[in-house]
Order: C-alpha cells, then sequence, then structure tokens
C-alpha cells in the first residue's frame, strides 16, 4: 500500500513539474485565421505596461512576459459573452479567450512600437482548432463557443523562431509556450 501511494505521489509530482511538455506532446493548435489588432488607447493599461518597462532590457522574452503578467494580473476568464477589446478589458476585466489573446497581442505590440522593434519582432492574434493526437477537439462540442480557439504568436524576423502562446492557458495551468501545427 505504502509502495502504491508512493508512485501515485511521484507520479502526480511528474505531470505537475512536466505538464508543459506532456501538453504539447499531446494537444496542437491549427491555425485557421487571424484577428486585427486593437491599438491600445487607455491611459491605465499604457500607464501599467510603461511601468513594467522601467529598467528592463526589452527583447522577445520580455515582451513576451510583460504581455502575460498584465493579461494575467487584469483578466479572469468567463464562458459569458465578453468584450474583445483590451481598452474596455483593463475596466471591465473579464475575458473569454479571443479577449485574452486580444490583450496580450494588443500589450506586445504596444511594447514592440514603443522600441520601435517592428522590424525585429512580430506578434499576431490567431484563431485555431485544438487537435489531441491529430484529432480536431471542437467536433465533440455543439456550442458555438467552443467552434475556435484563439492564441497568439511572437516570431523572432531575426532568426525565424516563431513562439505560440495561449495566454488563457497561461493563466490557469501555467503552460508557457504551446505546439502550433505546421
Amino acid at each position: 500500500m505504502k509502495k502504491s501511494l508512493k508512485i501515485i505521489g511521484i507520479s502526480i509530482l511528474l505531470l505537475i513539474l512536466f505538464r508543459g511538455i506532456i501538453f504539447r506532446l499531446v494537444i496542437t493548435y491549427n491555425e485557421i485565421g487571424t484577428r486585427p489588432e486593437t491599438e491600445i488607447s487607455n491611459r491605465n493599461l499604457i500607464e501599467k505596461i510603461d511601468s513594467k518597462l522601467i529598467n528592463r532590457a526589452i527583447n522577445l522574452k520580455t515582451i513576451m512576459d510583460i504581455a502575460d503578467e498584465i493579461t494575467n494580473e487584469e483578466l479572469k476568464f468567463t464562458i459569458n459573452r465578453a468584450s474583445i477589446n483590451p481598452n474596455e478589458l483593463i475596466n471591465t476585466n473579464e475575458a473569454n479567450c479571443v479577449g485574452y489573446s486580444a490583450m496580450y497581442n494588443s500589450i506586445a505590440n504596444y511594447v514592440i512600437r514603443k522600441n520601435k522593434l517592428q522590424k525585429e519582432i512580430k506578434a499576431e492574434h490567431k484563431v485555431g482548432k485544438l487537435e489531441m493526437f491529430g484529432i480536431n477537439l471542437h467536433q465533440f462540442f455543439e456550442n458555438p463557443f467552443f467552434k475556435d480557439h484563439d492564441f497568439n504568436e511572437i516570431t523572432d524576423k531575426t532568426t525565424g523562431v516563431k513562439i505560440s502562446v495561449d495566454p488563457t492557458l497561461s493563466d490557469y495551468l501555467w503552460i508557457n509556450s504551446v505546439a502550433k501545427k505546421e
């Protein structure tokens, strides 16, 4: 009995520690479209972003960290209808996957423009389908809420490296990158 509990405990610990790797092996994001960026104009959101930029070297990782940090601090997930405009989300604080990705994308693009990095880094808001071992998971849901899923892609234009991020997943499971089907 003690041996079984140890094995179960160690298994659970390993699942927790390697959740990101396991998730990326099992689930892939299949891009089906993009959404336009909403430029940030809300003074409170701009001040919050600018405060995170103080004394930081700005690079791809920093941009991702700041976008993730503010999005996770400001938003709580809802399955109800919610705004997808970051200028409103900063006040309402509730979003679905579209709002999470819109907020993340707008913050990332604000930082990119503010630091004149448009030639080096690109942030895009993507729409996709989730697949588990190649099987489209959305086919199992009738609710229109589950017809697709939004995520983001950050590209280092100098190296060609692309990193896919699901801000909703990052907020709730602390998984900071996802696998995108190429």
